[in-house]
């Protein structure tokens, strides 16, 4: 019995080692290609859901280059470890952001439904590249997903017709796509810190223009988001665009800015 036990956990770690494996670099790839290929691809991705403030380690690095392929998107956090795992490893880098448009250059693009629909296309035509045995399979789950995709677009843009105001200010351009697709008018501010002049404009800004409501990621200060609820008529909405469940993420930011509004 010993002896069946013992080799069925060395088969299970064969199989789970001989996957074909590819490299991200954010949780929403990971979430791509796990809707298309299931558990028959291993992902790993060289930032968490935390990007904007983790540091990811050598050790991390180094489990990343063991995949066959890196598909990235071009962050700007991401290219001084591009640099490291082109040195340590012979892992081949994609660009899946290759081919769409952008906003100045702005990397965030999967924040706009349609765009993340050409970035699950580019990583579907990746992922049969590498493994043509299972091309049926993977086209069936991706059609799936497709038509998921285009299901919360059309739920998103009925959502934000209904809305009474568009005003919202954004400390950052994570929210940049999402804007311009649904036709809110984002008032922006660079995610940096701001002295106590900088905040009374924004504050006096955001009164002006009848803004109620302003953006911010989760690691953004608390001290500014406090003094700007103390301070002014503004409330804050937090949203992560990292988060791994996109599906999910943007359903979730879409209904909380139609509570807001409605």
């Amino acid at each position: 019995m010993k002896k069946i036990v013992i080799i069925l956990f060395f088969l299970s770690f064969y199989f789970a080692y001989a996957k074909t494996k590819i490299s991200v670099d954010i949780p929403p790839l990971q979430f791509i290609i796990e809707k298309i290929a299931k558990t028959h691809i291993y992902t790993n991705s060289l930032f968490s859901e935390k990007y904007l403030t983790e540091y990811p380690s050598k050790s991390h690095l180094r489990k990343i280059s063991y995949a066959r392929v890196y598909l990235t998107l071009n962050l700007p956090r991401e290219q001084s470890y591009i640099k490291d795992l082109k040195v340590i490893s012979n892992i081949k880098i994609i660009d899946v952001s290759k081919g769409i448009t952008k906003i100045n250059n702005n990397p965030y693009i999967w924040m706009d439904p349609l765009k993340f629909r050409k970035i699950t296309l580019n990583v579907y035509n990746e992922i049969i590249k590498l493994d043509k045995e299972n091309k049926k399979l993977y086209k069936k789950n991706l059609d799936n997903f497709l038509k998921s995709i285009d299901k919360i677009f059309l739920l998103i843009k009925q959502q934000m017709f209904g809305l009474n105001s568009y005003n919202i200010y954004a400390f950052g351009d994570y929210w940049d796509y999402y804007a311009a697709r649904f036709g809110i008018n984002l008032y922006k501010k660079k995610n940096e810190k701001l002295n106590a002049k900088q905040i009374a404009e924004t504050i006096e800004f955001t009164r002006k223009n009848n803004v109620w409501y302003f953006l911010v990621a989760p690691e953004y200060s608390p001290k500014v988001i406090n003094f700007f609820i103390e301070n002014s008529e503004s409330k804050p909405l937090q949203n992560n665009i990292f988060k791994k469940d996109w599906q999910a993420n943007i359903f979730i930011f879409a209904q909380a800015l139609k509570d807001m509004y409605k």
